[in-house]
Order: structure tokens, then C-alpha cells, then sequence
């Protein structure tokens, strides 16, 4: 499954975030290639590192847009961030470790997971966020990155 090419349906019409997601998913896309033509190993585990690091990075940066702007919905998306970040470094931990071989269930797995939290959890924050841009909030957001 390649979501990269339904842009609108990953779209929360926040810039950044959507341009990091687009990153996200293209990663997997590649991992998913990389899974399916047996590729070399150092570059899958190193690829899955990547993704996993972006991982963490994406979802502080999201965690830092809404505690500056107070979402009232952090607590829960923090929670399944958490879950997602498990998933992810789990993953790349016990592939790099050798004791797990990568397959197309386990990316699918992961691009579900991603893909249900983009189109549910960060739209409703990027329409909330919408919302209020044009309020308080445009320079606290502009100071955490180019929105």
C-alpha cells in the first residue's frame, strides 16, 4: 500500500506536519520495497532506525505545537504517540538486533498505524489548529518551525 500518492487523504492542512508525515510514509514505502526485494540488511536496520528517530522527532514537535497553543486533547494524542514511538522503536530495536526478519505484515502494520493516526488524531488537531492560527497563537507556533 502506497499512501504517499493520496496526498489530500494524509493531508491535516498543517504544512509541517504534513510534509513530515509525507516523510514518514515514504520512508515505510521504501522499507516495504527494501522487505520485498531482500535487500541488504545494514541498509533496512539503518533505514528502520531513521524512521524511528523521525518518529520521535515528529511527535515532540507536535507535543511542543500543542502545549504552546493548549489543545485540550494532548493528554490522549500524547498516549497513542506513545504507542506509535513503541511500535516503531521495538521494531527497528529487534530487526537491528537480528532477531526479527522484516516483513510485509509488520510494515503494513506499522503504515495502519501511522495512516489512523494521521486521518484521525493529527486532523483533528490540524483543524483545531486551523481554527485558531488566525488568533493568539501564529507566533508561538512560527518560533517551533516555518509553518
Amino acid at each position: 500500500m502506497d499512501l504517499t500518492t493520496n496526498k489530500g487523504e494524509l493531508s491535516v492542512g498543517v504544512k509541517m506536519l504534513d510534509c513530515d508525515h509525507r516523510t514518514l510514509f515514504e520512508t515505510i514505502n521504501e522499507l516495504q520495497f527494501l522487505a520485498a526485494s531482500d535487500a541488504d540488511p545494514l541498509r533496512t536496520g539503518s533505514l528502520l532506525s531513521k524512521l524511528a528517530d523521525f518518529t520521535l522527532t515528529h511527535f515532540a514537535l507536535e507535543e511542543e505545537m500543542m502545549a504552546a497553543t493548549k489543545f485540550s486533547g494532548m493528554a490522549l494524542h500524547r498516549l497513542h504517540h506513545q504507542r506509535l514511538a513503541e511500535h516503531a522503536t521495538a521494531l527497528a530495536s529487534r530487526y537491528n538486533r537480528g532477531g526479527l526478519g522484516l516483513d510485509s505484515q509488520s510494515l503494513s502494520f506499522l503504515l495502519e498505524l501511522h495512516a489512523n493516526h494521521v486521518k484521525q488524531d493529527d486532523l483533528h488537531y490540524g483543524l483545531w489548529l486551523n481554527a485558531i492560527r488566525s488568533e493568539e497563537h501564529t507566533s508561538e507556533l512560527q518560533s517551533l518551525r516555518h509553518l
